[in-house]
């Protein structure tokens, strides 16, 4: 049975991530490089298997680039963009790219290798990088708003992915995309879903009134539930192209890194720019 490695690596790794994000700052973004590397890894790897070229570690270094100049995205804050580095670092991986490609002799797979290095970049790097920015949240007088939506965020996915597997696992019948992932169940997405809802309004109750409202939690979380389901399926439709099972065996009963962490990659986003344009944070 799966069930066995899945609890004991849920256990020894969940506290740690916890850990992480509850300290914030330079531990947190030091364990999300450490994610954002193996998940890098993991993707370049698939590609390869399935047949699709890559730059392989010029991918995965200009990937970590990236992520760092996201992360500490002043370069002068006399100037009136102040993001700089992230938009210095992004010119400077698709140059770098591009020469690269352009110094190899045989330049038949050029584009294909290009392509996949960029799509590993943005899949990847770009959106699990929205966890250290949804973090860092600040504003005044609710300077922990960034740790509560992050730990409200976990909590959401984690709890809909628990209650999808096990309905899905007992009663799920009717299969919600066959030809992407067959084991998932409408039962269990609406099962899932139904949880996160419940979770966040209890959350909320207990814990963010400061924050949200009880309607806007009810529609911010039904939004971010249907978000994760969907970066779950556009993980597993990449898993399927590169006709790969798991993204690595790296977590004993989950998978790889990016199968535990698909779900974030449109939500951690969305909640991210959510909050940013709703003046929550300043």
């Amino acid at each position: 049975m799966m069930v066995l490695p899945r609890l004991v690596t849920s256990l020894v790794a969940a506290p740690l991530f916890l850990w992480a994000l509850y300290l914030g700052s330079l531990p947190f973004v030091v364990f999300v490089s450490v994610l954002v590397l193996l998940a890098l890894w993991e993707f370049h790897r698939m590609a390869e298997i399935g047949g699709y070229a890559t730059q392989s570690w010029w991918g995965i270094a200009g990937g970590m680039m990236l992520l760092l100049a996201l992360c500490f995205p002043g370069l002068r804050a006399d100037l009136p963009f102040q993001n700089q580095a992230p938009a210095l670092t992004l010119m400077v991986v698709v140059a770098a790219y591009t020469l690269r490609e352009l110094a190899r002799r045989d330049k038949s797979l050029s584009m294909l290798r290009l392509s996949m290095s960029l799509l590993g970049t943005f899949f990847v790097v770009w959106p699990l990088a929205h966890l250290v920015l949804l973090r860092e949240l600040r504003h005044e007088p609710l300077y922990t708003v960034g740790r509560d939506a992050a730990f409200y965020l976990v909590f959401l996915i984690w709890v809909q992915d628990i209650t999808a597997w096990a309905v899905g696992l007992s009663v799920g019948k009717r299969r919600l995309a066959v030809q992407i992932s067959p084991k998932k169940s409408w039962e269990g997405a609406a099962a899932g879903l139904a949880a996160a809802v419940l979770l966040s309004l209890f959350l909320r109750e207990v814990w963010l009134k400061t924050i949200f409202s009880r309607t806007e939690i009810v529609a911010l979380s039904a939004a971010l539930g249907i978000l994760a389901q969907v970066s779950d399926l556009a993980e597993s439709l990449m898993k399927r192209c590169f006709g790969v099972k798991d993204s690595s065996d790296l977590l004993p009963g989950h998978g790889g890194i990016l199968d535990r962490f698909d779900s974030f990659l449109l939500a951690a986003p969305f909640l991210y720019y959510y909050l940013v344009l709703t003046g929550r944070v300043g």
